[in-house]
């Protein structure tokens, strides 16, 4: 625990012999509190009842105080004090703008990425002052980037100098040099905790300090003598999780008093994971939403950013309607309809989800508040339970209306309460504790703020707010740790106030431990090297990670190092550090979870679910073919979707979604057949036929346009108007290829067939007239996916076309009557530009291009079984019969042949395949 000035050997104190007006100094502010702590406990221990508080404080907080003291005093003149001590985002700030004066003209600057250039800059410029790093100007003038960063630095402290500002690591310094100076009252006794290894500033001021007569101490800690350590071997990451939280398990079923430490080098990656596993094996009734926020049994050292909090996250996506007003993402809209902690979150939450499904199906992906709120307020008009929604959002329209362009960030902050209050912000639910502290850190945050007016001046509401939600990213949040939880989860860096009972060090791999070298890129690295600068070199890492492991064995009296053999597929090895060590014995891989704890509690019953309730007499059962064909390819499928009515939210497009290409098609081509046949196509030159199709496309987008909630603009129907024109025209060079003439009978016929009493809603796309009297049905297709493969097998996966041809047209589809002419043949029209062409089957030869009549050898692989025309169309009957059959009598298993077929199932979820997988890889 020494470093180049400092040596502290033989002046090493324990926390009971402090001074009584003695100071410590933490390296930690979680190290500051736990010191108090203790030293309370200790002074109620000798049977003290009044004592004087431990000063146990952050070195930049220590400073603070004894140098305002001094300015109140008079020891320091109010003249020479910086106005100002920037913030870490004001000093950020002042950096970007350092930056862009310098960069402004370069061509290069759009590729910038100034923010992260800023902080780069503010840990160099930080890295030059603590640990006296100098740049001589000609090995600046060989490296480019030191260069630009001397620019900058130059601009940065400029523009300090002009408001009377001090970043933290001149300010340091400042104060340090008031010290030195006479200035402030002093401890006797000034003790340091903590602290691995000592920068130039912190040895700076222990001699400025001692030269003032100040006895400069180090806190005793730890144990005398290392620990009794041991290495275990896990598969992964997540193994090494679940086997430390039943270690902490075990420890403490065997002394419930224990005090345990887990330490974690990637604690801000593993915190949720880790959580999740010490929930099961500590506290498993948190499991319940009522008891979400009860004590637990571990603490963790590291909170999360406050941003990440569920009613701070939603504030924050409300203030980011404010900033983009005319451009709000509806994908984002939908997501906070759905939040709760704002406006009626309980009262009207149902409504607000059917508005989340009415804007998907009739509104664009992209839209503006206005378009938002005179939606909501249709859709209340027309008796959807919005009051409350729709006169909160009027209320946020106004109240950003009435906002000027450019205001301080402190008069915006008072802005955005006023928009969430607008909002209904934070919704009508009491808050419990933890939200309650969370809305508290986020009204100090909004506050904080107005620190930024002296750097930022009047700034657009977009750049406050994004502002803004930075100072909510950066503040670390944890609610109250109640009482004192036996078990502390910590990052590598940090240190326990008093020894544990026992300790678990996780993630003890080689690439992680030393930690790599990772020098700052805008300072010359040899320079780094030579003033021992953090992450300069992997040697100052291998030193820096011996002082902290030797720190770890004398945490507690036994000590478990793990380590991961595998991450992501890629083999890993042990850290260096622990290889010497003796494997630790005795410990169990993992604890049981919640789930496997409640499953081995009783015997499980197995129950077969394949099984729905028959159709009911009174049961309405809708879908048309689509429920005949879900039923066919995995009967789950269409119990869930037309049963039970569950199918997944539209996604809103731009412009118009295959779906609606394809209504739009299906119009163009009715408009065109209309009245017309074959012999009419052929006699219309390329300029009358062209002219023709102009008209219906006219027509249909004409008569789509008028159903749209949004109307598409002039140009986007241009665009479709063009390709459709080019894609009906190619497809009509294909129709003129039919020999055998024809006359449209019908187009967009809709009927109703019973099947097995179930009544089924079609509608033909067309139905063409042969010379002969004879009949061919076509059903328009634009996917490039079509197949009647399925025709010929027992389960129909594809089943309108046969459902036309074998029990609808007998009974007459076109205006009710019935038909005495004969089917010759049922296709597919596949319209599309790169592959049209038709797919079906024929009862003769020649009737449809490239379509092969059922007798004919090019049939015999598909039906197999039905080699004549009538034999296929009992086949179809039955077939289809033997499917509604199912249906009605409640057949719902998850039963597929190819799991492709389910590319397009609206309710995959439900099917729950890989839990399907994994049950018949277990049986």
């Amino acid at each position: 625990m020494s470093d180049i000035d400092l040596n502290f050997e033989d002046s090493r104190i324990a926390l009971a012999a402090l001074a009584a007006d003695a100071v410590v100094l933490c390296a930690s502010q979680r190290l500051a509190r736990n010191l108090r702590r203790d030293h309370d406990r200790l002074q109620l221990a000798r049977g003290l009842t009044r004592w004087q508080p431990l000063q146990a404080l952050a070195p930049a907080q220590w400073l603070a105080t004894v140098v305002q003291q001094a300015l109140l005093a008079g020891e320091i003149a109010v003249a020479a004090a910086p106005r100002l001590m920037l913030s870490e985002l004001q000093e950020r700030i002042l950096w970007d703008r350092a930056i862009e004066a310098t960069v402004s003209n370069a061509p290069e600057e759009a590729l910038f990425d100034r923010e992260g250039l800023a902080r780069a800059a503010a840990e160099a410029n930080a890295l030059m002052s603590a640990w006296d790093i100098r740049i001589p100007l000609a090995l600046a003038e060989q490296c480019e980037e030191t260069r630009q960063f001397l620019r900058w630095r130059e601009e940065f402290q400029r523009l300090c100098g002009a408001g009377g500002w001090l970043e933290a690591a001149r300010y340091f310094e400042w104060q340090i040099d008031c010290i030195g100076a006479g200035a402030g009252r002093l401890p006797g006794q000034l003790v340091l905790a903590g602290f691995d290894r000592y920068n130039r500033q912190e040895t700076r001021l222990a001699r400025v300090l001692m030269q003032r007569g100040v006895a400069v101490l180090e806190l005793e800690q730890g144990l005398p003598a290392s620990a009794q350590a041991g290495v275990v071997a896990l598969p992964d990451r997540a193994a090494e999780c679940r086997a430390a939280a039943a270690w902490a398990r075990q420890r403490l079923a065997l002394d419930p008093t224990a005090r345990l430490g887990i330490v974690v080098p990637e604690l801000g990656a593993l915190r949720e994971t880790l959580a999740t596993v010490l929930d099961d094996a500590l506290d498993p009734a948190a499991a319940s939403p009522a008891l979400a926020e009860i004590p637990r049994r571990y603490n963790f050292s590291l909170g999360l950013p406050l941003a990440r909090q569920a009613c701070v996250a939603v504030a924050l996506q409300l203030l980011g309607l404010a900033a983009q007003p005319r451009r709000i993402v509806q994908e984002e809209f939908s997501a906070l309809l759905r939040q709760p902690y704002w406006s009626a979150d309980l009262g009207e939450a149902d409504s607000r989800a059917r508005l989340d499904g009415r804007m998907r199906e009739q509104l664009l992906p992209t839209l503006s508040l206005e378009r938002i709120v005179k939606f909501a307020e249709k859709c209340a008009a027309q008796g959807l339970p919005l009051t409350r929604l729709t006169g909160h959002l009027q209320a946020f329209q106004a109240c950003l209306a009435a906002q000027p362009p450019r205001q301080t960030p402190s008069t915006w902050a008072q802005v955005f309460a006023q928009l969430l209050e607008a909002a209904g912000w934070p919704g009508e639910r009491p808050l419990s504790s933890h939200e309650y502290q969370a809305c508290h850190a986020f009204a100090e945050t909004l506050a904080s703020l107005a620190q930024l007016d002296a750097v930022l001046g009047r700034v657009s509401l977009a750049e406050a707010s994004r502002r803004f939600a930075q100072l909510c990213r950066e503040r670390i949040f944890q609610p109250a740790t109640q009482g004192d939880p036996p078990v502390q989860v910590m990052g590598l860096l940090e240190i326990a106030d008093t020894p544990l009972d026992a300790l678990w060090v996780m993630g003890m791999n080689d690439h992680l431990w030393p930690p790599p070298a990772r020098p700052n890129p805008l300072l010359p690295a040899e320079l780094q090297r030579r003033a021992g600068a953090p992450g300069a070199s992997a040697g100052i890492q291998g030193e820096f990670a011996d002082v902290i492991q030797r720190r770890l064995l004398r945490s507690a009296p036994q000590v478990r190092f793990s380590w991961a053999r595998s991450e992501a597929g890629r083999e890993l090895r042990p850290s260096p550090l622990i290889t010497a060590l003796p494997p630790a014995a005795g410990i169990e891989s993992s604890s049981p979870g919640l789930i496997e704890t409640l499953a081995g509690s009783a015997a499980l019953e197995r129950i077969e679910d394949a099984q729905a309730p028959p159709v009911a007499a009174s049961e309405v059962l809708r879908g048309g073919t689509g429920l005949l064909r879900a039923q066919a390819i995995c009967p789950a499928w269409a119990f869930y979707r037309y049963r039970l009515g569950a199918r997944a939210l539209e996604t809103p497009v731009d412009g118009l979604d295959a779906a609606a290409r394809g209504t739009l098609l299906h119009a163009v081509l009715q408009g065109f057949w209309q009245g017309r046949g074959s012999r009419d196509l052929q006699a219309m030159d390329p300029a009358a036929r062209q002219e023709a199709l102009a008209l219906a496309i006219d027509q249909a987008l004409l008569a789509f346009n008028a159903t749209l909630e949004q109307a598409l603009t002039p140009r986007f129907l241009a665009l479709e108007r063009e390709r459709l024109l080019r894609l009906v025209d190619a497809w009509l060079e294909v129709e003129m290829q039919r020999t055998p003439p024809f006359r449209v009978v019908a187009c967009e016929e809709t009927c109703e067939v019973a099947i097995e009493g179930i009544a089924v809603q079609l509608v033909v796309d067309r139905i063409d007239e042969l010379d002969d009297g004879r009949r061919v049905i076509l059903d328009y297709k634009t996917g490039r996916a079509i197949s009647q493969a399925s025709w010929g097998e027992a389960r129909i996966r594809e089943p309108q076309l046969p459902i036309y041809a074998a029990l609808a047209y007998p009974k007459g589809i076109s205006s009710g009557a019935l038909h005495d002419q004969p089917l010759a043949a049922v296709a597919f029209a596949k319209v599309r530009l790169d592959d049209s062409g038709f797919i079906g089957i024929a009862a003769e030869a020649g009737l449809l291009p490239k379509v092969a009549a059922i007798d004919e050898p090019a049939a015999r692989k598909m039906f197999p079984q039905q080699q004549h025309w009538d034999v296929l169309l009992a086949h179809w009957k039955d077939s289809i019969a033997a499917i509604a059959r199912e249906i009605k009598d409640g057949e719902a298993a998850v039963r597929f042949s190819d799991e492709q077929d389910l590319a397009y199932c609206e309710v995959l979820p439900l099917l729950r395949l890989a839990e399907r997988r994994a049950q018949m890889e277990h049986e």
